[in-house]
């Protein structure tokens, strides 16, 4: 096949001068109830740079508060980068009690909410015996999945999915030739936090507010059957999954995956954000804070936290607010 005949890569951004209102997503901020084993496994087992902040009395309080938290007179957070690559997201992970609940017992991808968290990666194999020796599983070993592109055509991907602390899926891809979910550091064949995924109740309803309030674009969309246990995400056999990919105009990462099963969906059985352990909210910047706010006015999106000056792990003073999603999982929408 010729070049010119090549089919296009679906994950390219468009050209259609469509304005940006939000950027790429920023943060992943996870509830975790083990730092030690955090860091084993993004630090070392995903070579990612870790920095620890504390901060205590009034500013503790202030950011429990804004991120929907007990009440807290200090606060311990991880920050997981890759400093090198300018456009991986930061992943925070903020301690919590042992004993609050998991938002997604036993990592059952049946659960509405938040799932996991995407990084690009060459020679998977290499990758997942690194995972391992940390101690350290994956739902299933390194696999192929097709993905389709809109003239018909598919091609494969290789994936796998670790299971990282408190229950969150933590993907690694391969796209071989293709342009990969986010940049690669060279030495390290990995590069950082790319996307994260949810499971929604209603994907006509979770678009509504990615477009409408954050003027994502939707820039691919397909409907997939389970393989069964077997696979990644353990789902019934012949599950069919609603799939879309979410990007700021013009980005080629920091987009979000949202799923909707269309069988075997349950609601969350705890409350989504940080009061449960796991991935508890999503932070994107803005210059056009008001706009977005207006945006969110307009259309009666819930408003968690009204917009507040907070001082904010891994980007400092910002403005922010906190928005429901249709299915309650907190989104923060910032400007530095």
């Amino acid at each position: 096949m010729s070049q010119s005949a090549t089919p296009v890569d679906p994950m390219l951004p468009r050209n259609d001068g469509r304005p940006v209102l939000c950027q790429p997503l920023a943060c992943i901020t996870i509830a975790g109830s083990d730092p030690l084993a955090s860091r084993r496994f993004f630090e070392g087992a995903l070579d990612l740079n870790s920095t620890a902040v504390q901060l205590t009395g009034p500013a503790a309080a202030r950011l429990a508060a804004h991120w929907g938290m007990q009440p807290a007179e200090s606060l311990e957070v991880m920050l997981f980068s890759r400093p090198e690559i300018a456009a991986a997201s930061l992943l925070r992970v903020v301690t919590v009690p042992a004993s609050l609940p998991a938002s997604r017992p036993a990592l059952d991808c049946r659960y509405d909410g938040a799932l996991g968290v995407g990084f690009p990666v060459r020679d998977l194999q290499r990758r997942h015996a690194i995972v391992e020796a940390y101690g350290f599983a994956a739902t299933a070993g390194v696999t192929k999945m097709p993905f389709p592109r809109a003239d018909g055509s598919t091609y494969e991907i290789g994936e796998t999915h670790w299971v990282a602390p408190d229950e969150v899926m933590v993907l690694g891809v391969d796209r071989a030739h293709l342009q990969p979910v986010g940049p690669i550091d060279p030495a390290l064949d990995i590069g950082g936090p790319s996307y994260s995924s949810a499971l929604v109740s209603d994907a006509g309803a979770a678009a509504a507010f990615l477009d409408g309030v954050l003027g994502l674009e939707l820039r691919r969309e397909f409907t997939f059957e389970s393989e069964g246990p077997r696979s990644g995400m353990r789902l019934p056999a012949g599950t069919r999954v609603r799939f879309q990919q979410w990007f700021a105009p013009g980005a080629c990462t920091g987009y979000l995956v949202i799923m909707q099963l269309e069988q075997n969906g349950r609601r969350a059985p705890q409350s989504l954000g940080l009061q449960s352990r796991g991935i508890g909210l999503w932070s994107f910047p803005t210059a056009r804070f008001d706009e977005v706010h207006a945006r969110a006015l307009t259309r009666g999106v819930r408003l968690l936290r009204a917009p507040a000056e907070i001082e904010s792990p891994g980007f400092g003073r910002v403005r922010s607010m906190v928005l429901a999603t249709p299915d309650d999982f907190p989104v923060e929408v910032f400007q530095c």
